[in-house]
């Protein structure tokens, strides 16, 4: 059986895709986060500007489609494929490479759902939640962005209510509650460099 791969979901700010990638050279697995998207947009021929419109938004109707018997998963390519709106052959390219790249090697995936689409996957995965109070996420967003602290705490809860319903689409299930992830971090309260070594250490502990 392959080796346990690291999947991180994580509020806008909280440091959760700086983690995952300093996670990754610390443990030398391979590091995916908007490069999902590239590769994807690769595998599925979309243009750059096509995906960048469609990244992390939930239009259209996949779930609903799926349970009422229009469409089923199936691959890039299948009967289905062609029929589906442009963001759902986004998320299925995206699942494929997840799933595929986690059957080659150990990786560390951000965003993306990741945890859903490995959920059922035959590798074992640890799934982790990265969160942090509105401050210390906003104060992380002025920074980087160079706006007021006003401005990144609007951005802050826009992009995340963008997550949370692009991750209730394409999942059924509720972004960012404790009982679907196998550890949950709050790097306003540990720190970054302290959610990275738990999550190391909490990794040795995966059952293969």
């Amino acid at each position: 059986m392959s080796k346990p791969s690291i999947v991180i979901g994580r509020q806008y700010g909280s440091g959760g895709c700086d983690m995952g990638r300093h996670l990754a050279e610390k443990l030398g697995f391979e590091f995916y986060d908007k490069k999902l998207v590239e590769l994807a947009a690769k595998k599925a021929n979309f243009s750059e500007e096509t995906v960048k419109k469609m990244d992390e938004s939930a239009r259209g109707s996949f779930l609903y489609s799926i349970a009422m018997g229009n469409y089923s998963i199936g691959t890039i390519g299948g009967p289905v494929y062609y029929d589906l709106p442009i963001n759902d052959k986004l998320f299925l390219a995206q699942s494929e490479i997840i799933r595929e790249e986690a059957a080659k090697r150990q990786c560390v995936f951000v965003g993306r759902c990741a945890d859903y689409v490995l959920k059922n996957a035959e590798m074992p995965v640890l799934s982790v939640f990265i969160y942090a109070d509105l401050e210390y996420k906003a104060a992380h967003i002025a920074e980087r962005l160079g706006i007021s602290l006003q401005k990144a705490k609007d951005k802050v809860i826009r992009v995340e209510k963008q997550r949370r319903s692009y991750y209730d689409y394409y999942t059924n299930s509720d972004w960012g509650v404790m009982k679907n992830y196998d550890l949950c971090l709050s790097s306003s309260v540990l720190g970054e460099d302290k959610c990275i070594d738990i999550i190391a250490s909490a990794l040795e502990s995966v059952k293969c």
